[in-house]
């Protein structure tokens, strides 16, 4: 026999004696985890644990446990010394001849121990962690900056593996290493308690991240996990990516400061079409670029419970940014988006704007220091009056041209802009090809709304300068705030085919539909302008 595990026996003094002697004897015995009732003090003798490596350490778990118990047999069981948790850490320094940090003395008393900075020495660590063992009170641990290594890691797995007091567990800049990870993802899975986990700026690499898989996989209690300033990579993305799509428990995950990029970044993007409870995601300062924001615009669009992401600073550029306002858009639990630091332009601020403006639970939208028009602004105004959302943005950049106001009404055809452009088009005869190449003054294949304003002024349309966003928006289908030829023809060709549909009917179809109505409404407009002219004409005669 080499192993021998009891729990839950009720042992009296004389079993747990002879047990112990004989256990003792036995020659190839190596681990003896035996949790009695009663003789417990006879028992530790035999403890060949692999958990505590001396018998001081098993000597103060045992006690560490007899202080839990409520029902003794023993009369003598009460009769033996009880160390507070900070006389046992006075003790372990004594033990393994360290000074006591009094920060840590001090705070064993509370619910938190924070020695943020604070580098371990040999055995420092290894003290305050049998200290914590017999400690009943502190619920969150913060060790950032202690530098523990794979060394101070097998004792941080310990001190988890013994007790469910722990919550939450701060181990930023610890250079655990894989080893000490290793040995975390071990002691986690036995721990009942643990929901925040912080391992920020630990020189966790992409081969390193089956490790961190198999913690989002595993059957615990985690509920966040910061993995940002590290390392992850593209290997590394893929393999969170496997186990954000397998988890059922994360609410808050950090991948901040990764570099991750290419197939890592476009595979968590997919992951969260699968998982369904992640809430937060931050992968912010990565380079997920057009590649990752398609991903996420694919998973945003699929996803029901994410509330909040943070896609700054990841160089994702106009098209990028129009696919993932897609997903966005189509996503219907999203509250807080933060794209800031991106590359775009001005333009591309209001473009996104009015994408968002009818999303029904987005109340906050961030684009950080990003230059804004005074058009924005008024947007952002005019969205506000009629719902509760907060716009971060940078400086406002005025126009020194601006957008002319609309004018005499006499100028204009009221309705349904987008029909009379078309409208207006066909009636004239003129070719979709012509009119685009007179918009597109600049040579570019593509129409912004200043060409767009520009054209409609040359060609004297009967379209308000105000209405030229919402041709744009009802243009715009691949959401990159200009109009290209295709997207122009694509029009052109479906308001046609709903001309032919309403006279195939009949003459009187077409006129009560809103093209007809448009249609009646451009005659006059075409009726009064030659009067006008005319008008002009002999005046100046």
């Amino acid at each position: 026999m080499t192993a021998l595990r009891m729990e839950g026996n009720t042992l009296g003094v004389e079993a747990a004696e002879e047990l112990s002697k004989a256990l003792a004897k036995h020659p190839e015995f190596q681990i003896c985890t035996i949790k009695p009732v009663n003789g417990w003090q006879y028992l530790k003798k035999a403890m060949k644990s692999k958990i505590l490596d001396d018998e001081y350490e098993k000597r103060l778990y045992c006690e560490m446990r007899k202080k839990k118990r409520t029902n003794f047999e023993d009369d003598e069981d009460n009769n033996e010394i009880v160390y507070t948790c900070q006389e046992q850490y006075l003790r372990s320094c004594e033990k393994y001849h360290v000074v006591p940090v009094s920060r840590f003395y001090r705070q064993l008393e509370g619910n938190s121990v924070i020695l943020k900075n604070h580098q371990f020495n040999k055995g420092e660590f290894k003290a305050c962690a049998v200290a914590l063992m017999c400690n009943g009170t502190v619920t969150k641990l913060d060790i950032e900056g202690g530098q523990i290594g794979a060394v101070g890691m097998s004792h941080m797995s310990d001190l988890l593996y013994h007790t469910d007091l722990l919550v939450e567990l701060n181990l930023t800049k610890n250079d655990i290493g894989r080893k000490g990870l290793i040995l975390l993802a071990e002691a986690i899975d036995k721990n009942l308690k643990l929901k925040e986990l912080n391992l920020s700026d630990n020189n966790i690499n992409g081969d390193d991240c089956d490790i961190v898989r198999q913690i989002m996989e595993g059957d615990n209690m985690l509920q966040s996990l910061n993995l940002s300033h590290n390392i992850i990579c593209i290997s590394g993305g893929q393999h969170i990516a496997r186990g954000l799509a397998k988890n059922d428990g994360l609410k808050v995950l950090n991948l901040s400061w990764n570099r991750i990029s290419g197939n890592g970044a476009a595979a968590i993007g997919y992951a969260l079409a699968k998982n369904s409870d992640l809430e937060v995601l931050n992968v912010s300062w990565n380079g997920f670029e057009h590649g990752g924001a398609h991903a996420l615009a694919h998973g945003l669009s699929q996803n029901t419970c994410l509330k909040e992401l943070d896609v700054s600073s990841n160089r994702i550029g106009q098209s990028g940014m129009a696919k993932l306002m897609k997903g966005v858009k189509e996503n219907t639990t999203l509250e807080a988006l933060k794209i800031a630091d991106n590359s775009i332009i001005t333009s591309d601020t209001f473009l996104v704007l009015l994408t968002l403006e009818k999303h029904e639970q987005l109340s906050y939208l961030d684009f950080g220091n990003q230059p804004v028009t005074d058009e924005f602004e008024e947007k952002v105004y005019e969205i506000q009056k009629g719902k509760n959302i907060v716009v971060k943005y940078g400086k406002i950049i005025r126009n020194p041209n601006p957008r002319k106001t609309d004018g005499d009404d006499r100028m204009y055809i009221s309705g349904d802009p987008l029909l009379v452009l078309l409208e207006f088009t066909r009636m004239k005869k003129i070719h979709i090809l012509d009119i685009f190449r007179t918009f597109d003054t600049d040579g570019s294949h593509s129409i912004s709304w200043e060409e767009f304003g520009q054209g409609i002024e040359h060609n004297k349309l009967p379209i308000r300068p105000s209405d030229i966003d919402k041709i744009i928006q009802r243009i715009d289908i691949n959401m990159d705030g200009q109009v290209d030829f295709s997207e122009l023809v694509i029009a052109h060709k479906e308001h046609t085919k709903k001309v032919e549909k309403f006279t195939a009917k009949s003459d009187d179809a077409f006129q009560r539909s809103e093209i007809g109505i448009i249609n009646e409404r451009l005659r006059k407009w075409f009726a009064d302008s030659f009067m006008r002219e005319k008008s002009s004409t002999e005046a100046v005669s």
